[in-house]
This record gives structure tokens, sequence and C-alpha cells, in this order.
């Protein structure tokens, strides 16, 4: 039986908090144990009670989903299998009494993340390559690569899941049609920073407030400069864009519309 438990840290980069995703009984997985809050790792504690084998699985490293995991480890005397350690590779099979799990690396929110297909459910656990309830999920370098993200939407497109399970937010039940916009707005985000370049930004700093100006959040500005440097990294990668130190040109004019 799949639950969800959720940790109290809501915020503007996690909407209503981490949802840490429990599968099995007897033989149990954990996905994202989340941020190492008491009551949190009380819950989760819990929902293992009785368990002859948990396995912990981390989507990816970043705090608010890793951070309880080796706590809970310690409690519970389970295994932590992440990316990141070498204890998890692309296509490793993880049992539970629900069905079976494999894990799907699914870089460009951060190299290491990894999605776990479960076959049994016709769903995937999809940590933070999408969130619920959103058309976009944050791709920031120096971790995240949106020439990667982007194959990696395609990559849990091609497993025709019924159900994503995320992170951080409602569960998605249009998995197709949700990947579809996902990708409509990093191009149409793309056409924007193309549209800025042409118009006269220089400067990253210009971009962003070209792309994104007044529509952004405070707690979340640095966010969208981070984002608007992915989409220039990758129209560099394309050769659509020249860099010059810390200035931005079109390499080939009659692209940016």
């Amino acid at each position: 039986m799949l639950r969800e438990v959720r940790a109290a840290n809501p915020s503007a980069m996690t909407l209503d908090g981490t949802r840490t995703w429990v599968l099995g009984g007897r033989v149990l997985a954990i996905i994202d144990p989340g941020p190492a809050l008491p009551a949190h790792v009380e819950a989760l504690a819990g929902q293992a009670a009785g368990a002859d084998a948990v396995a912990i699985l981390l989507t990816h490293d970043h705090p608010d989903h890793a951070e309880a995991a080796a706590p809970l480890a310690r409690r519970l005397g389970a295994r932590v299998l992440a990316f990141s350690e070498g204890s998890l590779m692309d296509g490793q099979q993880i049992a539970t009494d629900d069905g079976v799990l494999v894990a799907v690396h699914t870089p460009g929110h951060t190299p290491d993340h990894v999605a776990f297909e479960w076959a049994a459910g016709r769903a995937v656990f999809c940590g933070d390559l999408m969130m619920g309830g959103l058309d976009t999920a944050l791709v920031a370098p120096p971790e995240g690569n949106l020439h990667d993200y982007l194959e990696s939407l395609e990559r849990i497109r091609a497993r025709a899941p019924e159900i994503l399970y995320p992170a951080h937010g409602e569960p998605i039940r249009d998995p197709a049609q949700a990947i579809d916009r996902y990708v409509a707005h990093r191009a149409a985000r793309r056409r924007q920073v193309l549209d800025a370049l042409a118009g006269g930004a220089l400067t990253t700093g210009q971009v962003a407030e070209s792309v994104y100006g007044g529509t952004v959040p405070e707690a979340l500005r640095a966010a969208a400069l981070a984002a608007a440097r992915a989409y220039l990294d990758q129209l560099l990668r394309t050769g659509e864009i020249a860099q010059d130190r810390d200035r931005w040109r079109i390499a080939r004019p009659g692209r940016a519309t």
C-alpha cells in the first residue's frame, strides 16, 4: 500500500512541504525521507514499524529530500540508496511487497537526480523533475542543466505512466499532457530569452529582468536569475548565442523570433 507522509516544511521552493512516499509493508521503501524534523522522522519510523526490510531511496541529495536519511536509517537499521553515493544505479531494482521499483537516472534538476518507476502502480515517483500543480520546476546552474532536464522528461514520457508522484505538490494524473506543458513552458521561455537579447539585453541580470520582470516574488529572485542562466547556457551550447566575458549576444541573426 502506498502512503504519503508530508513534512512540515512549506516554502516558496517546497510548496506545501516535502512529500515522502512509503511503499510496501513487510518489505518497504521510503522515497525521499525529507528534512530531519523530529516529528517527520517519528512519523516515518511509525510507518516502518514491523517491517522486515527497509530501503531509503533518494531522488537527489538536496536537504529537503535527504536530510532525514541518516537519522532514519540509524533508527530503522535501513540501507540508504543514493546515486550521489554510488549505491544506486540507473536500472537498479528495489523490491517491495507492493511491487518492484526501478531507478531511472533523470539529471537536469541536479546531476544525481533519479526517478523511480513503479510498474505495478503504473506510476513514477519523479522527485523534483516535476512539481504538482505547476508547469515548471527549478533548473539552475551550477547543478541544473536544461539540455539534460528536457531529455529526462522524455525518459519519463517513454515509460507511459498513468500517474506521477512528485515530492512537492499534488500527484500529477495527466502525465503525458503535463510533460507537454512542461516542454511548452521551456520553449516559450527560451523564445523570451532570445527576444530579450535581440531587444538589447546584454547581461544575465538584464535577461532575467526582461523575462521575469516583476512577476517573481522576492524570495525567488535568485532562482529566477539562475534559471535565466540555464537558458543562456543551453543557447550557447546550440550556438544560437555567443558570450563575450560577462555579456551575451545573438550569434545567428533571425533566430530570435
